[in-house]
């Protein structure tokens, strides 16, 4: 997972990778290392989370944090290969010092393993789904049914709210809103949202982040990018810069939030750096409905 990009994006990208396992499908790992590739020195930095995990699944928020959640505590990738569901949810916040930065969330009651997903959802909430359908006892009996429900982290913490809530889930305050009328977006150029409209903080104090639309499977979240651009606000209008390159911001879709204080805006998609692979290039023949946002 790549760890928050902040303009004028002169920090050095740093990556971050949780859990794992021993050879052999032995015991899950309990860490996570981070490393910035492209530093002239580059170190990787360890921490320990609450507990050993692997079949990790990792999503970004839209105030820069990140939800760990799913997996297990011993085995492997695969069907069948895994067991001890990990049932604990963990944020991780970057801006907190090493070592200070995991929060323990609550526990679902759902084993969700292997082909286990996060998803964030355009309201600032994670979507838990998946399971792992083909892990049997020795007497052949299944182990982890295959699994159609699916959970919210709102959900999640609801069940045992006495351990973290972060502030935006929990606390009541209405959601900042914001418009946009044009989505798509050119590298470098600067956007305009109206109407913006803050229920705690003030103009001096918003955020924007850009959450890129990723394909999380396998323990990995492929495309995933948590971009905070450059703006300047004036009354209720703000004008965003977009990220300057394709090697800061590649080529995809993401979703758009405004953040008052703690809370996130309802997202709104907008497309960066065009259709160069020309995927949005679907057949035009009768009774085919174009896909997309």
């Amino acid at each position: 997972m790549l760890l928050p990009q902040r303009a004028p994006y002169t920090d050095p990208l740093r990556v971050l990778i949780c859990g794992g396992s021993t050879i052999g499908a032995g015991d899950a790992l309990d860490n996570c290392v981070s490393i910035a590739p492209e530093d002239s020195n580059p170190t990787w930095e360890l921490e320990r989370m609450p507990s050993k995990r692997v079949l990790t699944c990792m999503v970004g928020l839209p105030d820069g944090t990140y939800l760990i959640a799913n997996g297990a505590t011993q085995g492997v990738a695969g069907f069948g290969l895994a067991n001890d569901p990990n049932l604990n949810a963990v944020l991780y916040d970057p801006t907190k010092p090493l070592g200070q930065r995991f929060s323990i969330l609550n526990n679902t009651i759902v084993a969700r393993m292997y082909h286990s997903e996060l998803t964030l959802l355009p309201d600032g909430r994670v979507l838990v789904s998946g399971s792992d359908p083909q892990t049997d006892n020795p007497d052949g009996t299944v182990k982890y049914p295959e699994e159609f429900r699916i959970e919210t982290i709102a959900q999640m913490i609801d069940r045992l709210f006495k351990v973290y809530v972060p502030p935006y889930l929990n606390q009541g305050f209405r959601p900042p809103e914001f418009g946009v009328s044009v989505t798509d977006w050119s590298y470098g150029g600067k956007y305009t949202i109206t109407n913006v409209k803050l229920y705690q903080g003030t103009i001096a104090s918003l955020r924007i982040s850009l959450l890129s639309a990723s394909s999380s499977t396998h323990g990995n979240s492929m495309g995933a990018r948590t971009i905070f651009p450059a703006f300047t606000c004036s009354g209720t209008t703000c004008t965003i810069t977009a990220p300057p390159n394709s090697g800061v911001s590649p080529p995809a879709w993401h979703q758009l939030f405004i953040l008052d204080g703690p809370t996130p805006s309802h997202s709104k998609w907008v497309r960066i750096g065009g259709d160069p692979a020309q995927l949005g290039n679907w057949p035009d023949i009768p009774g085919f409905t174009l896909p997309g946002v």
